[in-house]
């Protein structure tokens, strides 16, 4: 195994040195080992001898398939050296033993049943090389009733909860939940990967030993549903994709050339739009007096909006909009992202030059950092391209030190010791700190009872009687967490916050744009307190650029980063995605990129800044619609809950009221005839419409109709459990209410019920991933507000009763 030091990432970034063997198919373990990838690591990809699958799934140029061409393959595999095996073969498995003997991590999807037959089962894995860390994704995980289910990103989708509510306020309750555009729980789970991978190697650097993770990509999207999950944990509420948003205006506006989000979530942002609008005498109606008003006579204000915004250009309504603090957003198209000023200044898209696919432009990272040159270094490997120098037999290993520590076995939580002064708010920031949390580090959230936050004071309320420890939203994405509450612009509250830098390794928030450093917070005058200080700034649009200063949430990051024009029922306008996306994707972005400072900070002794930009995160999981810009300069069309090559592939009616659906995809030849079987169907079988799968496609109406009038008339787990007996993708459209009942989930232990001092025993998402060696769950309930202020500023600061009592007495702490 020849060491080919031109592939090794230039020194300073965060992950250089590590090496990380990629071994699956699809977007899950490519994902996860991308991320590794562009923060320096050096990956290897092993694929089967005819490669990996989305080397056939394009888009292709001209849509002309080329295995070394495909735009999704591309984006996925920049950065990675590439090797061809055949783990079912002897002297293959012999090779790839020699990969993983002198690798730190490996990433890899391969289903729990498949494992034995390939070599890859992580038990034993570990067993033989103590060092490895194995990070195993999967759809369901590794344990449970339904571990061994097959599924596609429809089938999570469902699962997951996710489609249940989407689209967002849709007026079509006839039509069925409708997934998002692209293979989000997919890369969701590489994702995870990635952080947790990232988080044992700190562990390892402590214990000299490696472990063994497992992904559920079904958890990670279910921890992921906004306050709507503790809505029926909470209170009761079942909610759906049906009906009005709670607050508004909230809605798609038709504009002249295309069409604009627009969310006013605060009463200021309402009256400047009224002005902007040229203060209309409508608006002045009892019926839209405040954002509640508003959202309950949501089609009025749409109908009387509409007319006005029909006049409109979009991207001039986005910017006049955002220039008077109001969050429009474009409804964004791929080339439209692609010609953006904003990203252009930021530098987020990047030419590449592939011997075989050519030239073309894709995105780079969605950070900056002032510790390391992240960059595209080299395209996708084409197949078997590093063979000779690898795996070939030329192949010698190569000699490396890790440089671990002695061993620790006081080391229980991969984050144990780490300290992260937490000044965030809203969802981003604080899921970005969750994670954190539970991975053992000691999160302290800063709050004040002059502006407590908007988490804090919206439903869902335990029994549904409102008050700031009541609230379901805030104490799903706190879990693990103490709060100390304290007035930051008194002299005396800043001379404690820098006290608390002195003692901390990480500093989050996810204010707007410049706000820290205006308080006196930014990252030079920390690093004056604390020279290894690690800050994250997570901001819709990053913290330089000429839409740094614009208003941002996460449901406008959707819809510029294309979500919205890329999802929707197949001949209807875009569509919601149903949750702020952004929000929770920016967050395990973050945690990502702690990790990442971590490690460097460990090899380089430096701490460092990085800026996150939510709108640039969530176009890091647009692969599939930006690479088909990228090859054939168009945007993805709208299919509902169909795929571009598998056929049958939808969301049906099942027996019961109009929420009972059920998902069926069949994958190949083999599912195709099983799903017949269980039909009962022979004509089925035998009807030449559909003896292929590209015929299935091409008569995809009629398949659709036939499979509906059987699954109508059938239980869905009745239908799920029949298929998923034969090996066929199926699941039901999970309602929040199904989730905390889900037997697989709770066996798992997933769902969570701690008891809290004032909300109760309540269930709760938790931790989705397990650790060998470190186990990581959900340690505590959220706090209370302000519950640990005491404990902190006597135990970490020193603090006497009577100086506490003082600042207490004089507003500090509040």
């Amino acid at each position: 195994m020849a060491d080919d030091s031109s592939a090794r990432p230039a020194g300073g970034n965060a992950v250089a040195g590590i090496r990380v063997i990629e071994y699956g198919e699809g977007v899950a373990c490519a994902f996860g080992a991308k991320v590794l990838a562009d923060l320096g690591a050096d990956v290897v990809k092993v694929e089967p001898r005819e490669g990996d699958p989305l080397r056939r799934r394009g888009p292709f140029r001209a849509d002309e398939p080329n295995p070394e061409a495909s735009g999704i393959f591309l984006f996925l595999n920049a950065n990675k050296r590439g090797v061809t095996l055949d783990l079912r073969r002897k002297e293959d498995r012999t090779a790839f033993g020699a990969l993983l003997q002198d690798a730190d991590v490996l990433i890899h999807n391969v289903v729990p049943k498949r494992r034995a037959e390939l070599g890859l089962v992580s038990a034993d894995l570990t067993r033989t090389y103590p060092a490895l860390v194995v990070a195993a994704i999967s759809p369901f995980g590794d344990s449970g009733p339904h571990a061994s289910y097959e599924a596609h990103e429809l089938t999570l989708a469902n699962a997951s909860g996710w489609a249940f509510l989407s689209p967002g306020a849709s007026p079509h309750p006839e039509l069925p939940p409708l997934k998002a555009f692209g293979s989000q729980h997919g890369m969701q789970g590489g994702l995870h990967a990635s952080m947790t991978a990232m988080a044992a190697l700190l562990s390892r650097r402590k214990t000299g030993k490696g472990q063994a993770i497992e992904i559920s990509e079904q958890e990670c999207v279910a921890a992921m549903l906004e306050m709507n999950f503790m809505h029926w944990t909470y209170s009761g509420r079942e909610t759906s994709r049906c009906g009005n948003r709670l607050v508004g205006p909230w809605f798609i506006l038709d504009c002249a050339d295309g069409q604009c989000f627009l969310v006013c979530v605060e009463e200021h942002q309402w009256q400047a739009l009224v002005e902007f609008m040229g203060n209309p005498e409508w608006a002045k109606e009892e019926i839209f007096k405040d954002r509640l008003a508003r959202g309950a006579n949501m089609d009025a204000l749409y109908a009387l909006m509409s007319e006005w915004a029909s006049t409109w250009k979009v991207q001039d309504l986005f910017r006049e909009g955002q220039q008077r603090r109001i969050p429009f957003a474009a409804v964004n198209r791929m080339g439209e992202i692609y010609a953006d000023e904003h990203l252009k200044s930021r530098g987020f898209f990047v030419d590449m030059t592939h011997p075989v696919a050519g030239s073309y432009r894709m995105p780079s990272v969605p950070f900056r950092s002032q510790a390391g040159s992240y960059s595209l270094r080299r395209p996708a490997p084409r197949l078997g391209e590093d063979n000779a120098n690898l795996v070939g037999p030329t192949a010698t290993p190569p000699s490396r030190d890790r440089r671990e520590r002695a061993n620790d076995p006081m080391a229980n939580l991969p984050l144990d010791g780490v300290r992260v002064l937490d000044f965030t708010w809203a969802w981003a920031g604080p899921f970005a700190t969750l994670q954190l949390a539970h991975l053992g580090a000691e999160v302290i959230r800063l709050e004040t009872a002059k502006r407590p936050c908007v988490t804090r004071s919206i439903p869902p309320f335990a029994d549904n009687q409102p008050g700031p420890n009541r609230a379901g939203y805030f104490n799903q994405y706190n879990q693990g967490k103490r709060s100390v509450t304290l007035d930051v612009r008194s002299a005396e509250g800043a001379e404690i916050v820098k006290r608390l830098v002195k003692v901390s390794d990480v500093v989050v928030e996810n204010f707007a744009a410049g706000v820290m450093p205006r308080m006196g917070f930014g990252y030079e005058a920390l690093r004056a307190i604390q020279p290894d200080i690690i800050m994250l700034s997570i901001s819709g649009y990053g913290q330089a650029g000429p839409y740094s200063g614009y208003i941002a949430y996460g449901p406008p990051a959707g819809a510029l980063a294309g979500f919205f024009a890329t999802t929707g029922y197949e001949g209807l306008p875009p569509a919601e995605i149903g949750i702020s996306y952004a929000d929770p994707n920016a967050g395990v972005w973050g945690a990502n990129l702690i990790l990442a400072a971590l490690l460097h900070r460990e090899a380089t002794g430096e701490g460092q800044y990085v800026d996150l930009s939510q709108w640039e995160a969530a176009l890091m999981m647009m692969g599939e619609g930006l690479m088909e810009h990228a090859m054939n300069g168009r945007t993805p069309e709208r299919i509902g809950d169909h795929d571009p090559q598998m056929a049958p592939h939808n969301i049906y009616k099942a027996l019961g009221d109009q929420e009972k659906w059920v998902g069926i995809s069949v994958g190949d030849e083999d599912q195709w005839r099983a799903l017949c079987a269980v039909m009962g169907d022979a004509q089925l079988t035998d009807d030449r419409r559909f003896s292929t799968m590209a015929l299935r496609k091409q008569n995809e109406a009629a398949l659709d109709e036939i499979i509906t009038r059987w699954t109508s008339t059938r239980d869905r787990w009745e239908t799920t459990r029949a298929l998923q007996r034969v090996g066929v993708a199926a699941y039901p459209a999970l309602s929040n209410k199904d989730l905390a009942e889900n037997e697989h989930l709770r066996e798992r232990g997933f769902l969570v019920a701690l008891e809290h001092p004032e909300a109760g025993k309540r269930i709760h998402a938790g931790v989705p991933w397990t650790m060998s060696a470190t186990p990581t769950k959900v340690r505590r309930p959220g706090p209370l507000r302000g519950a640990d202020t005491d404990s902190v500023l006597a135990e970490l600061l020193g603090y006497s009763s009577a100086e506490i009592e003082r600042l207490r007495a004089g507003g500090v702490l509040g």
